[in-house]
């Protein structure tokens, strides 16, 4: 049997290439609105929390930072905005085209104890994954 051969059209190719941008662009935003998602959620008492969040892909060391003997930040929006740019500055850094995989997680050593609020009496835990899976899935 000989093998046929298919020729792809210049035209075809470029809309797959532009197909290519478009759902990167489309997995880019929507990380984007998780990321102000979580950081909107997060409480602020120190700032240490909400700018603990990361996008990675195994490499390296996750961002985190203690709350330990940290006064209490006077502007909580500003904090929030920090940690929402540092998540822009991860997802702008990721190869989505080429990754199948990275982790958002929260590298702060008391981030279980504000998800489930272990250890705490002022709350019963602010579950910030939990509503990011129920919301984003």
């Amino acid at each position: 049997m000989k093998a046929k051969l298919v020729r792809v059209m210049p035209s075809f190719r470029k809309k797959m290439e532009q197909l290519d941008i478009d759902i990167e662009d489309g997995l880019k935003n929507a990380l984007m609105r998780m990321s102000r998602t979580a950081v909107d959620m997060s409480p602020v008492d120190t700032g240490s929390y909400v700018t603990s969040f990361s996008f990675s892909t195994g490499e390296g060391r996750p961002r985190g930072k203690s709350s330990e003997n940290k006064p209490k930040v006077a502007n909580k929006q500003a904090v929030k905005d920090l940690g929402y740019d540092q998540l822009v500055l991860d997802i702008n850094k990721l190869d989505l085209r080429n990754t199948t995989s990275f982790n958002f997680r929260n590298g702060s050593p008391h981030a279980l104890d504000v998800e489930n609020g272990t250890h705490w009496k002022r709350t019963a835990g602010y579950k910030v994954f939990a509503k990011i899976r129920n919301i984003y899935g």
